[in-house]
């Protein structure tokens, strides 16, 4: 058995459950209502609400019914209580996608290191869903439907912890990498989460949990608006001014290699001048999340300025980047070939290596040389062609 402290006050549950709901309906309104685009970092985010919000109705239903006699009572108390269960645990996986997210702004890096951290989740859910057919691994339901921890809820309490550790490790570990400027607030989500979960393990039927998850995404919430000042939010990527504070960075540390690809998207005007630029502004949002989901882990998109964008990516070789430049080629073909969106994309792109007495500004140019060489010829070629200002 593993029984903490009970203190049951049911008023005391309705209040602290109900406000997070309040407050989860009410961030995810404003989040909904603010924003120009939706990015996959958006969606993960909206998830954890929602898991929340689920959550804390969910537990909400566990304590009205516990002990109470009706048909089907004893099967609305596992249900629930199974719904808290998994969602606590999705809610640290989650998290740490975020996060990665967040960071590394890198889709294809968030889905390679999802398939380890999806493992304390799957060995939760495998748990509770055994636990379904009366094994009592996680809690049992007594004849007179009284809900009791049992040992097995102690894995749901460890995966959380190693969950909350990691999403630390990542932050700590990505500022020696000169990625992360000292702006992700993770302890703000971390902190009040972790304080929860030892109030709700030490004293059961304090619900504590999802309120302070509530708090702790609305701490995150308010910190990210100072993220902004690095953020492009139309893109989704990071901007000019991140660029900057990284190389700043690299140049300080003096570390591993550093490659930059700069790209100029093909005949942008043209999709404004034809389409509207809130078509144009849809083929930005497009191009972010083809960037996003095409550079590798070690790399790093940004929307340098209206239509260009720099990938830089670090400790790598030639080939790498020549590899990484051919993905981002595939995945415009892919995104074209769909026919989902009246434009086509194509970009242009030139790649140098920062040099040991580089600056930015030097980096730049070479970028930018490199990158209209490629320019003049596509144009030479459309000219040829007889292509001239077709989308």
């Amino acid at each position: 058995m593993m029984e903490g402290i009970t203190i049951i006050v049911l008023e005391e549950i309705l209040m602290a459950n109900g406000l997070t709901v309040l407050m989860m309906w009410f961030l995810l309104f404003c989040r909904r209502k603010n924003r120009e685009s939706l990015h996959v970092g958006d969606k993960i985010y909206d998830g954890i609400a929602i898991v929340n919000l689920v959550g804390a109705l969910s537990e909400t239903i566990a304590f009205l019914v516990d002990g109470k006699q009706f048909t089907g009572s004893r099967q609305i108390n596992y249900i629930s209580n199974s719904i808290c269960f998994i969602g606590t645990v999705s809610m640290g996986m989650l998290w740490c996608m975020y996060v990665e997210l967040r960071i590394y702004r890198n889709y294809k890096r968030m889905v390679q290191k999802a398939g380890v951290e999806i493992f304390p989740w799957l060995v939760e859910v495998i748990m509770v869903l055994c636990n379904l057919f009366g094994t009592g691994i996680m809690f049992k339901i007594s004849g007179e439907n009284v809900y009791q921890r049992t040992a097995g809820a102690l894995v749901g309490y460890i995966s959380l912890v190693i969950y909350f550790a990691y999403s630390i490790y990542l932050v700590y570990h990505s500022k020696k990498q000169g990625v992360n400027l000292n702006f992700f607030p993770v302890i703000y989500f971390v902190g009040p989460c972790f304080a929860g979960v030892v109030i709700q393990f030490l004293f059961y039927g304090i619900t504590s949990s999802w309120v302070l998850v509530a708090v702790a995404l609305i701490f995150v919430q308010m910190q990210s608006y100072a993220e902004s000042l690095y953020m492009d939010e139309l893109s989704g990527l990071y901007n000019r001014r991140y660029f900057n504070a990284v190389l700043a960075e690299k140049k300080i540390a003096s570390q591993k290699s550093l490659y930059g690809i700069m790209m100029d998207v093909n005949d942008f005007k043209c999709i404004n001048d034809n389409l509207g630029h809130s078509t144009g502004d849809k083929a930005i949002c497009t191009l972010g999340n083809i960037l996003i989901r095409s550079i590798p882990d070690d790399g790093m998109a940004i929307r340098y300025a209206g239509d260009e964008f720099i990938v830089l990516l670090s400790g790598v070789d030639t080939e790498r980047v020549l590899a990484t430049m051919e993905e981002i080629n595939h995945n415009l073909s892919r995104f074209n070939e769909s026919g989902i969106e009246p434009f086509h994309l194509s970009v242009s792109m030139g790649y140098t290596e920062f040099g040991t007495e580089d600056d930015a500004e030097t980096f730049l140019m070479h970028m930018d040389e490199k990158m209209y060489e490629e320019k003049r010829k596509y144009h030479m070629r459309k000219k040829s062609a007889g292509l001239e200002n077709k989308v």
